[in-house]
C-alpha cells in the first residue's frame, strides 16, 4: 500500500489482487498490478488509453486468465478467475454497452432467464411475483420508473439504474462501472452519480472508470492509476484532484507536457 492510499481500519478488504501480470504477444498488458477493494467505497480508475484498464477489468470478471499473480477473495486465493466464480464473488459489471432487451420491460431485462414460474404444467411466468422482486431493487437505485416500462421508453441513464438493478439481483459486492456518462448529458449525469453515492451507502462497492475526471473527483474515496499497464499510484480522497490525476497518468504535470508541445512545435 502507498503512502497515499485511504485506509478502512474499520473494514478489512474482500477482493485483494496482488502482483497480477498478462502479456500478449510483443504486449505487457498489466504488470505486477496490485489493488485492494473494500465495502461501500468508491473507487476511480483512471489511465489512458491502452493504460490496462480494460485487461483489469476481463480478469475481474473471469473472461482473461491472468499469467501470474493472486487474487483473493474473502480470503480465499485464486491464481485466476473463472466467470462463475466471478459472479459468485458478487462481482457485476454494467458495460459501456449496455446488454439489455429492448422489446422487454424492466421486470423481464432484471430477471432475464431466471424468472419466478407458476406452479402447473405450463410452467408460466409468475408476473405478480416478478414484480414483487423487482420493485425494491428499483428503490434501491432510485428509479422513477416502474417494473413494466417497456426498456425502450428510458433514458440511457435509467437503462443504466435497470443494468445496477441486475447486478444488486444477483447480490453485487462490488458494481463496475465502466464509462458510464460518457454519453450522457448533464441531467442524466448527475442522476447516475446519486445512484453511485447510493451503492456506496448500502455498502456495495463501486469501480467508477471515467475519462471524465471532474465525475471522479465528486463521487471517489480513493483513485488508482494505471499507466503502461503499471501501477502508477493512488489517490486518498483529500489528494483527489484533476492535476494530480493526470500527473500520475501521463507521469508529469499537463503544464509540462503542453510546454515540451508548444517547445517541439517551434
Amino acid at each position: 500500500m502507498t503512502s497515499t492510499e485511504t485506509t478502512h481500519p474499520n473494514t478489512a478488504p474482500f477482493l485483494s489482487l496482488e502482483a497480477v501480470r498478462k502479456t500478449y504477444p510483443g504486449v505487457v498488458a498489466l504488470d505486477r498490478f496490485s489493488m485492494e477493494v473494500r465495502p461501500g467505497e468508491v473507487i476511480g480508475l483512471v489511465g489512458e488509453n491502452g493504460a490496462g484498464k480494460s485487461t483489469l477489468m476481463k480478469i475481474l470478471g473471469g473472461v482473461t486468465r491472468p499469467d501470474s499473480g493472486t487474487i483473493t477473495v474473502d480470503g480465499i486465493a485464486h491464481d485466476g478467475l473463472t466467470v462463475e466464480q466471478s459472479i459468485g464473488s458478487g462481482i457485476a459489471f454494467v458495460h459501456q454497452e449496455l446488454n439489455l432487451f429492448e422489446n422487454l420491460d424492466v421486470a423481464a431485462n432484471i430477471f432475464f432467464g431466471r424468472e419466478p414460474l407458476r406452479a402447473g404444467p405450463l410452467r408460466l411466468v409468475d408476473r405478480a411475483r416478478l414484480r414483487e422482486m423487482v420493485a425494491p431493487l428499483l428503490k434501491r437505485v432510485g428509479a422513477n420508473f416502474s417494473a413494466d416500462a417497456p426498456v425502450a421508453s428510458l433514458s440511457l441513464a435509467q437503462q443504466q439504474m435497470v443494468e445496477i438493478a441486475k447486478a444488486l439481483s444477483i447480490r453485487a459486492r462490488l458494481v463496475i462501472l465502466d464509462e458510464p456518462t460518457s454519453s450522457l448529458p448533464m441531467a442524466e449525469t448527475e442522476k447516475l452519480l446519486d445512484v453511485i453515492k447510493g451503492l456506496k451507502a448500502q455498502g456495495i462497492s463501486v469501480i467508477f472508470i471515467s475519462h471524465r475526471l471532474h465525475e471522479i473527483e465528486r463521487v471517489a474515496d480513493r483513485v488508482v492509476v494505471l499507466r503502461d499497464g503499471t501501477l502508477a499510484g493512488t489517490l486518498a480522497k483529500e489528494r483527489i484532484n484533476h492535476d494530480e490525476m493526470v500527473r500520475l497518468m501521463i507521469g508529469r504535470m499537463l503544464k509540462e507536457r503542453e510546454k515540451a508541445g508548444e517547445a517541439a512545435r517551434a
